[in-house]
């Protein structure tokens, strides 16, 4: 089995153990060679202590002096009494006068270690092999009473048998190291599970190839979107961010966000978590339709994120989204009445009816040419003209009724001002009578169908182009301040996806540096006015 496809909670196990066991390993190696040291260190200056005693000891000077023998039993009794593994007294050259061993009695003492004290007169602590084995001995010179050197003292321990004294040591650090590797696997357990639920169970492969797919989710995304932690430092951002802010990514990320973006007041949810929707900002001199929200993690808030992009990029898919609609409801209106119609006049030729046929024919051709014929002559930009041809048959379609008021007039747009725009204007506010017309109907709101209607004015005297729609409808909503109503996604009809009409409105109409006006009639209804400058305002 590959790491990868160990648990994390085994591996943080097997990491924590092994790395606990090495640390152990060499504390203990550590700890058994300080006692060692130490034990050697300890017995040798014991022994160097016993070898000073001896070497002023007016008997033993005496007898080296003198080339005597001595009572080998005292020293052996002597030795194991202190605990030594031998006390050997040695002449001038070295010879051995006192020994553990009588054969050795007479010969050359050996270890090679007796140079400074025969030569020197020195007292020291040496490690030399000698006749018994490996051992720690504390030597001293021997002088006579005119301060010759006339021999040696060594007094020995083996170091085998202080192996055996630190045993014990080493067993007690063993079984310490078993406790504490024990302990340390609880522990370690412990916390590999605290810290798998911190991340939700996931492994930390599975975490890097989610933070890839999400990087890559994010720098494909057309919005931009910006992340924030609690102490409102960058976190994250996407390459849509930086193309609409106009900011580094490198050099943005793990700073303030006040610093790189002084106007954002993204900070404020980590105050006050909420969540804003489809709000204005405007950030690095661009105007922007942005959602935002606090990332709250076990009721604590530990950063935010916000996704937004440019309003005038919402303004014309929404401006696409209303021209495509009133297209098809355009030809489906006109559909619509023409198979009625045509089922009219095939009923009435089945009939053998020609002559009303002749006369429905007439009536319908004398309507439309007298509505075109107006039309013709008071508006002149076709767009607006055929959008109103349009929406006067979608009201017949409708139940309702939908006028030009005489007077009205449209010359040829001025350069400045894009007569799609004036069309997406003048939709919407027809579109928005219609449904406040029809809303009277289904409230049964006791008005005659006559009254249903829907009067449209234009007019262009002046420095000004007027367009006017009035309804008898349900009126402008009391909940909402006119100000409110011109705001992304606030509609008088509690549905989903309503809302866009008057905003977009507002969108085009700031745009042309113009204004609106919504009032509610007298009686009933509502009456909206834009006024859009001819010319560049300052």
């Amino acid at each position: 089995m590959s790491w990868s496809g160990i648990s994390l909670r085994r591996r943080m196990l097997v990491i924590m153990t092994l790395s606990g066991l090495i640390e152990l390993l060499i504390l203990v190696a550590a700890g058994f060679l300080y006692i060692k040291h130490s034990q050697e260190q300890e017995m040798g200056l014991k022994a160097m202590g016993v070898a000073s005693f001896l070497a002023q000891s007016p008997e033993v000077i005496r007898i080296v002096e003198q080339g005597g023998v001595f009572d080998q039993s005292k020293y052996r009794e002597l030795s194991q009494l202190i605990g030594a593994a031998f006390i050997v007294i040695g002449d001038k050259q070295g010879i051995r006068l006192v020994h553990p061993v009588d054969e050795r009695i007479g010969k050359p003492m050996k270890g090679g270690d007796n140079i400074r004290a025969l030569d020197k007169g020195e007292s020291y602590v040496s490690f030399a092999v000698g006749s018994l084995g490996h051992s720690v001995r504390g030597k001293t010179a021997i002088f006579d009473s005119q301060g010759n050197i006339i021999g040696v003292v060594s007094v020995g321990y083996l170091i085998d048998r202080l192996q055996d004294r630190i045993e014990p040591y080493l067993a007690y650090l063993l079984a310490m190291t078993v406790m504490v590797l024990a302990a340390n696997a609880i522990i370690s357990s412990y916390a590999s599970r605290r810290f798998q639920k911190a991340i939700l169970g996931f492994e930390p492969e599975e975490i890097a190839r989610l933070y890839v797919e999400l990087d890559v989710t994010l720098e494909t995304l057309k919005e931009g979107i910006i992340g924030i932690d609690s102490s409102g430092r960058l976190r994250s951002i996407n390459k849509s961010a930086c193309r609409i802010l106009g900011v580094d990514k490198q050099k943005s990320l793990n700073r303030p966000l006040t610093e790189i973006l002084p106007d954002s007041d993204l900070k404020q949810l980590l105050v006050s978590p909420r969540v804003d929707h489809d709000i204005n900002l405007f950030l690095n001199g661009q105007r922007l339709i942005a959602n935002r929200s606090a990332i709250v993690v076990a009721g604590e808030v530990v950063g935010a994120v916000s996704s937004f992009r440019l309003r005038d990029e919402l303004t014309e898919l929404t401006e696409q989204l209303s021209k495509t609609k009133e297209y098809a409801e355009m030809l489906r209106s006109q559909t619509h009445e023409h198979r009625n119609k045509l089922s009219t006049i095939s009923g009435m030729i089945q009939l053998g009816e020609l002559d009303a046929v002749q006369t429905f024919i007439g009536q319908e051709t004398a309507h439309y040419q007298s509505l075109m014929e107006s039309l013709r002559e008071t508006i002149h930009e076709p767009l607006v003209a055929g959008l109103l041809l349009g929406k006067t048959e979608r009201a017949r379609e409708l139940a309702l009724s939908l006028e030009v008021e005489e007077g009205s007039r449209l010359l040829p747009l001025p350069d400045k001002i894009n007569a799609e725009d004036v069309v997406t204007i003048l939709g919407n506010m027809i579109d928005n009578a219609f449904d406040s017309a029809r809303s009277a109907i289904e409230q049964s709101i006791e008005i005659d169908l006559i009254k249903h209607k829907i009067d449209v004015s234009i007019t262009d005297f002046g420095n000004e182009i007027i367009l006017e729609v009035v309804d008898n409808g349900i009126g402008l909503p009391k909940d909402y301040a006119c100000e409110e109503l011109l705001e992304i996604g606030v509609s008088s009809k509690a549905q989903q996806g309503r809302g866009f009409g008057l905003y977009l409105i507002k969108q085009l109409v700031t745009r042309y540096n113009g204004q609106i006006e919504l009032d509610n009639n007298q009686d009933s209804g509502a009456r909206v006015t834009v006024y859009l400058p001819k010319e560049e305002m300052e």
